[in-house]
């Protein structure tokens, strides 16, 4: 679990910088960022999964891992077909695929934190991904976000959530 979340941060950390110092905070930008931070998180997750997963653990990581490697084919599919949509249709575009990454996520990590107990490390972890998740998700939901609202949101969220897994990874573990 410290391995992942280690190498969550590092590309939630790197993500959001990347967004943090763009000058532009256009469509195109949001989308690539959303699929670099997908797919990355997809292939971390599978990676840890297969590496130091066991048993049950390694299978209840594949969900958010196949929903994550879809959002970020969909971020680049919206990316290449940017020249042929609307500034609307690539805006539309990212704000839903966000939505759908916050929502999906902030369920299923709930669901784990319940799983590990709220009383547990990991469980208490899983709760505070899930928490950030379903804030971005309900906020792209239901807030009317301009793009550059919407992309420094984005971004805002990758940066908390980095430094939340870098110190969830770094955090000894308790004799306990």
């Amino acid at each position: 679990m410290r391995q992942t979340n280690a190498l969550r941060a590092a590309i939630s950390l790197a993500v959001g910088l990347f967004i943090t110092f763009s000058q532009s905070h256009a469509a195109t930008i949001g989308l690539l960022a959303l699929a670099i931070f997908s797919l990355g998180f997809a292939f971390t997750n599978g990676i840890s999964s297969a590496i130091w997963g066991k048993g049950l653990v390694a299978i209840e990581a594949m969900p958010l891992t196949v929903v994550s490697l879809l959002i970020g084919v969909f971020s680049l599919m919206a990316l290449s077909l940017d020249s042929n949509l609307s500034t609307d249709g690539a805006q539309t575009a990212f704000i839903g695929l966000v939505t759908v990454w916050g929502l999906v996520a902030g369920a299923f990590e709930m669901y784990l934190a319940r799983r590990a107990s709220f009383k547990t490390t990991s469980g208490r972890e899983y709760l505070m991904s899930a928490i950030l998740s379903a804030v971005l998700g309900l906020l792209f939901l239901v807030a009317p976000l301009d793009i550059v609202s919407a992309v420094g949101f984005f971004g805002a969220y990758l940066i908390v959530s980095g430094v939340q897994l870098g110190v969830a990874a770094a955090t000894p573990v308790s004799s306990k």
